[in-house]
């Protein structure tokens, strides 16, 4: 949502980083390479709208209040754990 923390959604965040190497044009060249032990989930894939479940923000919800945060690791759009997996 325009005006949130987060400048961008996580989608188009992921196809910044592909094109220009960090998640908004106006942070280029102020990362870092990632750490040996900071090495990506096997599992992990681009989010994709169509197939991940993922909520469309409306004002005056605090979804984090929602999250299931006993195990944060079903937060994980790309697991077979996500916790907003849809029935197929």
């Amino acid at each position: 949502m325009p005006g949130s923390a987060n400048g961008v959604s996580l989608e188009q965040a992921q196809h910044n980083f592909i094109e220009f190497g960090t998640a908004e044009r106006r942070h280029r060249g102020g990362g870092r390479e990632p750490f040996d032990e900071e090495s990506r989930d096997a599992a992990w894939r681009l989010l994709d709208p169509t197939r991940d479940n993922i909520e469309e923000p409306q004002r005056g919800i605090n979804y984090g209040d929602s999250y299931p945060l006993a195990d944060t690791t079903v937060l994980y759009y790309w697991r077979e754990t996500y916790w907003r997996r849809l029935a197929s």
